[in-house]
């Protein structure tokens, strides 16, 4: 992850804004949503994940040269019966990660449907990023790299393929998009609704701890 900020301003003081920002994760059922946000929060991963019910919030903080970014993380349940649930999490989201299986095509479908509705729905000015995840199973794949990677810059999206399993991608992804967000006055008041607070909503976040600052 991005070295942590101890940059001196010419002054002498030392730089210390702090950007919070909300970031939900979309994409079909056992595409390894909770895994992504597990690796990336804890730097764990487990073989096998629990469904998440409903969705479950975690936060994690990316450390620029100039800025630190803190995350809300929104990490939605991918069952078809938790689809009307989704804009409560994606409505007023300043990023998310649509992600899929690269070796299930139809997981790789539903993330453009996912796409296609956060374009339309969602703050015209979102950051996406597309995640194929499981490069572990490369062996496996059933979705072409350069046509995922052809969709995203056919849409403006961020793109990369990532692994929870051996952690490929997954703090570059976050890191991306930190770099993309715009540091605004406005970004740097963050949520506070959301400040210091854990909503376990998914067996899998049951006993996460604090996040800290480029671990």
């Amino acid at each position: 992850m991005a070295s942590r900020s101890s940059a001196q301003r010419p002054n002498g003081a030392t730089q210390g804004k702090i950007c919070q920002f909300k970031l939900v994760l979309l994409g079909e059922s056992a595409v390894g949503k909770s895994s992504l946000v597990l690796r990336f929060v804890k730097g764990q991963f487990h073989e096998y994940q629990e469904s998440t019910i409903g969705a479950a919030f975690l936060t994690q903080t990316v450390c620029l040269d100039d800025t630190t970014v803190k995350f809300e993380i929104w990490d939605t349940a991918g069952q078809e019966r938790y689809h009307s649930l989704a804009p409560m999490y994606y409505r007023g989201a300043q990023a998310a990660i649509v992600v899929y299986d690269i070796t299930n095509q139809d997981t790789f479908g539903r993330a453009k449907n996912w796409v296609k509705e956060l374009q339309k729905q969602a703050s015209p000015s979102i950051v996406i990023a597309l995640a194929g995840n499981k490069a572990d199973l490369a062996s496996k794949r059933m979705v072409d790299l350069e046509e995922a990677q052809a969709y995203a810059d056919e849409h403006g999206l961020l793109f990369m393929e990532t692994s929870a399993k051996t952690a490929m991608n997954v703090n570059d992804i976050f890191l991306a998009i930190a770099q993309k967000l715009p540091k605004t006055d406005q970004a740097a008041s963050g949520s506070d609704a959301a400040k210091g607070r854990r909503l376990v909503e998914g067996a899998d976040s049951a006993q996460r701890g604090p996040s800290s600052c480029c671990k």
